[in-house]
């Protein structure tokens, strides 16, 4: 008799044979695995929307992020378990995703959320007309929560100058609403939330960032993120993405970017189907990263790694895409009209 604790419980993945091709590539792109730094993310999410009911000021907080790193998934995965509902008098929204544009300024971040709460005067108007419309839509949509994306549009990078009245504009919302709110953005967003009026608002933190390939740990997160990947795909057969060789070959194809991982797989997913296969192969891999990869910047000069042998020299020096990524000391309004500061040790020792 076999001991239990040798027993690997098998998936019985016979049912997805007989599931319509496009139905099979409908659920791959809407899958989503939720590892532990995504699962962290949804915390601060969860932790700043119940902060209201506990009474006191509202927990703000911020996730934040190179580009690809899931920051979108995490926020849109938490809006879809809070969703929206009709009412006699309004359409109740508890999670509200406001979207930034760029060169923020009070009167277009209140049309952003004017928008974002479907107001079809969303544009017309002061920024005080505006702003007054904007709170009582917020009280009135029921919002328990409001997530800013592409919050580092408050940062601009030509002036390296923080935009100080639009991120004091969103402090004097928060203190007038009682509504926490969540921001999301690349790593220059730092700039924004190291400034006098804003670091002590933003206490809940968390960065999402790629997948490493150079410690031994690392190695095991991005081989576990395949195997669940791998094992929740609506195929007949698992493709043994976890493999070692195959995990290499990936992490080459993406240098740890979440969302090109998953453009991988998806798209591979779609090539297995149609040539009628109920697994992925290196040749679909390979189809995938020659369309849709190889023109994007970080992998200009990686060569397909899902073609001929495994090069193991360039996988043993490769670094994550976001390993230089981060943004320097915060700029407050003040300092931006200072020389610029002399470098110190804790520039060039700093880690991410």
């Amino acid at each position: 008799m076999a001991n239990k604790a040798n027993v690997t419980k098998t998936v019985d993945r016979s049912e997805w044979r007989d599931k319509p091709i496009h139905e099979r590539i409908i659920l791959a792109n809407k899958l989503l695995v939720l590892h532990p730094r995504f699962r962290e993310a949804i915390n601060v999410l969860q932790r700043c929307h119940n902060s209201t009911s506990c009474g006191g000021e509202p927990i703000c907080g911020a996730i934040l992020g190179a580009s690809g790193t899931g920051k979108t998934s995490v926020v849109d995965h938490y809006s879809r378990q809070h969703p929206r509902e009709k009412t006699e008098t309004a359409t109740r929204q508890p999670v509200l995703k406001v979207t930034l544009q760029p060169d923020a300024r009070p009167k277009g971040i209140a049309a952003d959320i004017l928008l974002a709460l479907e107001d079809p005067a969303w544009s017309s108007g002061t920024v005080q007309t505006l702003t007054n419309r904007a709170v009582k839509l917020l009280q009135r949509c029921g919002v328990e929560l409001i997530v800013l994306d592409e919050f580092h549009h408050l940062f601009d990078m030509d002036r390296l100058k923080v935009m100080t009245k639009a991120s004091q504009w969103i402090k004097v919302l928060i203190v007038n609403t009682g509504i926490p709110v969540v921001v999301c953005g690349m790593p220059e967003s730092e700039h924004v939330l190291r400034a006098e009026h804003t670091e002590r608002r933003f206490k809940e933190r968390q960065t999402l960032h790629c997948f490493t390939w150079r410690t031994t740990l690392g190695r095991r997160e991005f081989c576990s993120m395949l195997k669940k990947l791998d094992d929740s795909l609506p195929l007949g057969e698992t493709s043994g993405f976890a493999e070692p060789e195959v995990a290499g070959r990936f992490f080459l194809a993406c240098r740890g970017v979440p969302d090109y991982l998953m453009t991988l797989i998806r798209g591979a997913l779609a090539e297995a189907l149609h040539r009628g296969s109920e697994r992925i192969e290196l040749t679909d891999l390979a189809r995938v990263f020659e369309t849709h990869l190889a023109q994007q910047r970080v992998l200009l000069e990686q060569k397909n790694p899902f073609v001929g042998a495994l090069d193991t020299l360039s996988l043993e020096r490769i670094q994550a895409a976001d390993a230089h990524r981060s943004a320097s000391t915060g700029l407050t309004p003040r300092a931006t009209r200072k020389r610029p500061r002399e470098p110190t040790a804790s520039d060039y020792l700093g880690g991410r």
